[in-house]
């Protein structure tokens, strides 16, 4: 724990340190703890969960419910750190909108990301979509950055059991004075039925390809299973998700080889 504790401190005397120079990077590297963290936080394919449309709001289709998410995650737990989310998909005019705002950090250090996305058909088989998301950075309350960026996303069935899901996020940046990395993910399910079976990789700037690899059972049962692994930062993560009526809640867990187990919570409401 006090390695841990040293370490944390070491990140915020480097990001401190960069706010004297022009450009920070910003780290936004924390993965939400929603429904799609259990199935390794694959979020270009799957169900259309909120947590997945505010990434790939192309997997938007035209059925989609309008819903309102919430969710509440201790990450890291023991290390002081809080996070949370509120979602909202809706519809202007024909049109279908998904809108999120989210929230992880402590007293020196916090992220805020508030987006918006929406989608389209290209042709049938093809789903195109697009989002705006709004960055905000704190280090110790006494210096702030703010950015805005562009991202892309396509979703591509193969087959009724086949699709692809692909997003290429920070495309175009506004701002000089908050940096994010460009990053890709691409992604595959195989939907075998009682079981979805899913597969990804992601590349961000200069870090190595990352590896995903997860299984979950029928969004049709009331419960749900989820499991998943990610090679690059050797983490296991599980959850559960039950439905009843218009409401859904799930938990999530994520072990990681060297730091605490993370724990998430969520409610999902499906709008009349």
């Amino acid at each position: 724990m006090i390695q841990i504790r040293k370490m944390l401190f070491m990140r915020y005397f480097i990001l401190g340190t960069a706010l004297i120079s022009s450009s920070l990077f910003a780290a936004f590297e924390y993965h939400g703890m929603g429904w799609p963290a259990a199935a390794a936080n694959i979020t270009v394919i799957g169900d259309p969960h909120p947590d997945r449309l505010l990434v790939n709001p192309s997997l938007m289709i035209n059925d989609v419910h309008s819903q309102i998410g919430l969710q509440y995650q201790r990450p890291f737990g023991g290390l002081d750190l809080q996070a949370g989310s509120l979602t909202a998909l809706y519809r202007i005019a024909s049109i279908p909108v998904i809108s999120g705002l989210e929230y992880f950090g402590d007293e020196l250090y916090s992220e805020m990301i508030l987006t918006n996305g929406t989608s389209w058909s290209i042709d049938p088989g093809f789903q195109s979509g697009i989002n705006l998301g709004l960055y905000h950075l704190s280090i110790g309350g006494f210096d702030s950055r703010t950015t805005l960026t562009l991202s892309a996303s396509l979703l591509i069935e193969i087959s009724d059991d086949i699709h692809i899901g692909s997003t290429l996020e920070h495309l175009v940046q506004m701002g000089k004075t908050l940096t994010i990395p460009q990053r890709f993910l691409l992604g595959t399910e195989y939907d075998a039925g009682f079981i979805k079976f899913m597969f990804a990789i992601e590349k961000e700037a200069a870090l190595p390809l990352e590896l995903c690899i997860a299984m979950v059972t029928s969004r049709e049962s009331r419960w749900q299973l989820a499991v998943g692994y990610r090679d690059l930062s050797q983490s296991f993560s599980a959850g559960w998700r039950f439905t009843f009526g218009k409401i859904g809640i799930h938990y999530t867990g994520v072990l990681h080889p060297d730091l605490p187990v993370s724990h998430g919570f969520g409610l999902e409401l499906l709008l009349p």
